[in-house]
């Protein structure tokens, strides 16, 4: 999978020494799974991963508890906490677990949607935990196209179909991008590595067909998903990045817990807002 330098992309993460953290990041069918390190005395915390878009039917909150990393019942969802989502407007919008995905909690109304500009507040109780969030939803810039390209005779690139974007980078705002890629409706997921964010620091004024490294298949639906992110979740995830090359050997940073912008005791995870866009592209079928 070739990696382009202006993004910051996970990892396969190192094993743990205290503990193992399942943070699931993701909607419908999908979920991504980070490992993140505690220390020992917090190898109890509740994480929080939630989403708040300004699209119908895709804002979320996943709750799960951390796990020993000798434990090996599985991921601890969370199930009967209350969460709820408030605006700057005074708006407030609960969320109740889907009682098909345990640990998963949609907005009470399914016609729900964030608005760029507004800040929205996360408050979430359950046990003794308390958690609290806010994430402002910034617009993101549009896609202008995206094109799919054969490539052959490459380095370190297999021969096959590769998806290129472009867009206009805004110049007078500081900005911080995720993407995410679909294949066929499903999320092109295999670990962590697969997360993909970038500051505009790295970004010229033009978005000229960067190459997210993935293979696609002939006849493949492809849908690039675009998002704004806040500069806190972009911290959140580069610190993630620094974990998943700390080795343990000698000359690696000691591992410190990503910097969460949610707060409460003995909690961790993002919450995040953000405008998305989207644009679909098919894979030409092979000339007989």
């Amino acid at each position: 999978m070739k990696q382009n330098s202006i993004f910051s992309r996970l990892s396969r993460l190192s094993r743990l020494s205290w503990a193992a953290l399942l943070l699931l990041v993701g909607f419908s069918s999908c979920e991504e799974v980070i490992d993140l390190d505690l220390d020992k005395q917090a190898s109890t915390a509740l994480v929080v991963d939630a989403e708040v878009l300004d699209t119908e039917g895709r804002s979320y909150v996943r709750l799960s508890r951390t796990l020993d990393y000798f434990d090996a019942s599985g991921e601890h969802r969370v199930s009967g906490a209350e969460v709820k989502v408030s605006d700057t407007e005074g708006n407030v919008e609960i969320f109740v677990e889907d009682p098909q995905n345990k640990g998963l909690y949609i907005p009470q109304n399914p016609n729900f949607k964030g608005q760029v500009g507004n800040t929205y507040s996360l408050a979430i109780q359950w046990q003794d935990y308390e958690a609290q969030a806010t994430s402002t939803l910034l617009p993101v810039t549009d896609i202008d196209s995206v094109v799919v390209r054969y490539d052959e005779d490459e380095p370190f690139k297999e021969d096959g179909y590769y998806l290129y974007f472009y867009a206009k980078e805004p110049q007078q705002t500081q900005d911080w991008y995720r993407w995410r890629v679909f294949v066929n409706d499903t999320l092109l997921y295999e670990n962590a590595g697969d997360i993909i964010v970038a500051s505009d620091e790295g970004i010229q004024e033009e978005i000229n067909g960067i190459d997210l490294g993935y293979k696609f298949e002939p006849a493949d639906t492809v849908r690039l998903e675009q998002y704004s992110i806040s500069e806190e979740v972009y911290n959140y995830y580069n610190d993630l990045i620094t974990l998943a090359f700390s080795d343990g050997g000698l000359f690696s940073p000691p591992p410190v817990n990503p910097r969460s912008n949610v707060k409460g005791k003995n909690v961790i995870g993002v919450f995040s807002a953000s405008q998305m866009k989207s644009l679909t592209v098919i894979v030409p079928e092979e000339e007989e």
